[in-house]
This record gives C-alpha cells, sequence and structure tokens, in this order.
C-alpha cells in the first residue's frame, strides 16, 4: 500500500512538472509587445527585416525590398529585436512606432 501511494504521489509530481513545462514554452510570451486593437485598425504597419538601428532611428527593408525609417523612443512599445530580425512596426503619419513586435520568420 505504501509503495502504491509513493508510486501516485511521484507520478503526480512528474504530471505537475510536465504542465509546467507547457506552460513555460514560451517564458517572453507575457513581455512581447502587442499592438491594440486601435492600433490595428487605425495604424500602418511595416513589416520586413531591421536593417540597422542608429538611436532613436530604425530602418526596416520591407517586404518590397524598400527601406523605411521609423522613429521609436519611450513611449513605444518595444520588443526585444536585434538587426536581423523579421519585425512589424505599427506607425503613424509622422512615422512614429506606437508598438514594434518581432515575428517569426
Amino acid at each position: 500500500m505504501l509503495k502504491r501511494s509513493v508510486a501516485m504521489l511521484f507520478a503526480a509530481i512528474l504530471l505537475a512538472g510536465g504542465a509546467g513545462a507547457a506552460f513555460a514554452d514560451n517564458p517572453m510570451k507575457d513581455k512581447e509587445a502587442t499592438p491594440t486593437l486601435g492600433e490595428r485598425i487605425t495604424k500602418d504597419a511595416v513589416k520586413g527585416t531591421l536593417m540597422k538601428m542608429e538611436g532613436e532611428f530604425y530602418h526596416i527593408k520591407n517586404t518590397d525590398g524598400e527601406s523605411v525609417r521609423v522613429h521609436v523612443d519611450k513611449s513605444t512599445k518595444l520588443d526585444k529585436v536585434v538587426e536581423g530580425d523579421m519585425v512589424k512596426a505599427y506607425v503613424n503619419d509622422q512615422g512614429h512606432v506606437s508598438t514594434l513586435q518581432r515575428i517569426e520568420k
């Protein structure tokens, strides 16, 4: 009886650990920048490869092969990105980015 209880406890621990691992697949999920519904509707989006980061100005090579210069600052919701990442930037008419997301290639 004791062996069975120990075996059941061990199985429960393994199952709980497996469930925790399933939720830990993407530990950065809560830290990702997410555009609001308003941004998705009213802002233009630039999608492409982040080519250069110069202070508050980022250069994105869009899907048409054109280089687009956008502005980011402390108000920008920003994923952690590096040059070469695929990104999607929600941009207003003045070229300011409200949200910049890293996207999968």
